[in-house]
């Protein structure tokens, strides 16, 4: 919860990195994105601060961003801060300690009003706290973006996919089959694409692997019926059917209010269902490339705020589902390890040895360190490649 105080540096130069990445691009949406992705990150340590409230735990200091303190006010038994680096906050909880914060005044307070001598179920609730405001923070975007309208955005697809090609995979079964860009199918196996959704459209197409479908399009005004041969992909461990086909998309209408909820409630289940998935695959296969750093995705939100506001607010609230799904993990440096010691704590009757709880801390945040140096390592190198050959070719060095 408390951010890791030996990591400003980092955190402070991939930040650098970023502003540098990104000059192409205009610095307000640039400072948007960042904090955007901060506020997500302190919307997280409030729901750690209400739940801590709710029990009468003591917080000794709250604060929006993290390094040095621009403003602060003292209200009741918390100080409320504005800090520095808006890319985040953190919320002190007098009797827990956490390895690697620095100064943490009340970090072993065992009285009544502290996290200590509370029981399981309210250290579960309290730990639990920033997870359960991250997806409320989503339900709650979600459903507003389905009422006024949800944006064109890749990030749907293919919910706003509509029955126009926008793009064929070179090599693919399409491209070999004949199909070019701009084509408009009017029926997949005699089922006519009017009525489909965008979801319900891809689905004709992706439950049928290494089968031969029959395509009815529309080219210059004529109709032409094409046989394409599927072939197959591993998409997060599922099989699908690949053609190659990728769909136009379009802005989706909005929805009554009640209707929006449901829909922003349901979106928001299916990417907790997708984000765990993806976590999955890339742990059980030693995958990497379906991971953003904090490199991709100070690039990923600066580009989106230039897309729309409707854009933006989209890729926040999938950010806030990443944050809280991430949190789940159960490594000591994030909230699901904490649950971890406080169950085992709880089981045993006893605290985790001090030295026990030091030693696997450094090791899972040195473990941390490396894994974020390679990812953004990798990124700069994805983000900064355009720009090198454009200096290479100036250099005469291709």
């Amino acid at each position: 919860m408390l951010f890791n105080k030996h990591f400003l540096p980092l955190i402070g130069g991939i930040i650098a990195i970023g502003i540098v990445l990104m000059f192409p691009y205009k610095i307000l949406p640039l400072l948007l994105g960042i904090i955007g992705m901060g506020a997500v990150v302190a919307f997280h340590e409030l729901g750690h601060f209400l739940f801590c409230k709710l029990f009468k735990i003591r917080t000794p200091s709250f604060s929006i961003g993290f390094g040095p303190r621009l403003f602060t006010k003292q209200i009741g038994d918390t100080e409320f801060a504005i800090s520095a680096i808006p890319l985040g906050g953190y919320v002190e909880i007098a009797g827990s300690a956490e390895v690697g914060q620095g100064e943490q005044k009340e970090a072993y307070s065992t009285d009544t009003h502290s996290f200590a001598t509370k029981p399981w179920i309210q250290k579960f609730l309290v730990m639990m706290g920033g997870i359960f405001f991250n997806i409320i923070l989503s339900y709650f975007i979600f459903s507003l973006l389905y009422i006024a309208g949800m944006p064109k955005s890749l990030f749907l697809y293919p919910k706003n996919a509509i029955p126009t090609v926008a793009k064929v995979i070179p090599a693919s079964p399409a491209e070999t089959a004949g199909i070019q860009p701009g084509d408009t199918i009017l029926k997949i196996n005699e089922i006519s694409t009017a009525d489909l959704s965008g979801t319900e459209l891809d689905t004709q197409i992706s439950s049928r692997p290494n089968e031969t479908i029959s395509f009815l399009i529309e080219r210059a005004g004529a109709q032409q019926e094409i046989q394409v041969a599927l072939t197959q992909r591993d998409f997060f461990g599922t099989i699908k059917a690949s053609s190659g086909i990728i769909f136009a998309i379009a802005d989706m209408p909005g929805y009554p209010i009640l209707e929006a909820i449901q829909k922003g409630i349901a979106l928001t289940h299916e990417y907790i269902a997708n984000t765990i998935r993806a976590f999955h695959y890339s742990i059980t296969n030693t995958c990497t490339t379906t991971i953003s750093g904090p490199v991709q995705l100070i690039a990923t939100t600066t580009q989106t705020a230039q897309e729309g506001i409707k854009n933006f607010f989209l890729l926040l609230g999938i950010i806030s589902l990443s944050l809280a799904v991430f949190n789940l993990i159960p490594i000591p440096i994030l909230d699901g390890g904490q649950l971890l010691f406080y169950t085992i704590e709880a089981i045993i009757r006893r605290p985790i040895p001090e030295k026990i709880r030091e030693y696997i801390h450094i090791f899972c945040w040195l473990t941390f360190l490396v894994f974020i140096l390679y990812i953004s390592y990798r990124e700069i190198l994805c983000i900064a490649n355009p720009y090198l050959k454009t200096l290479w070719a100036f250099l005469g060095w291709e």
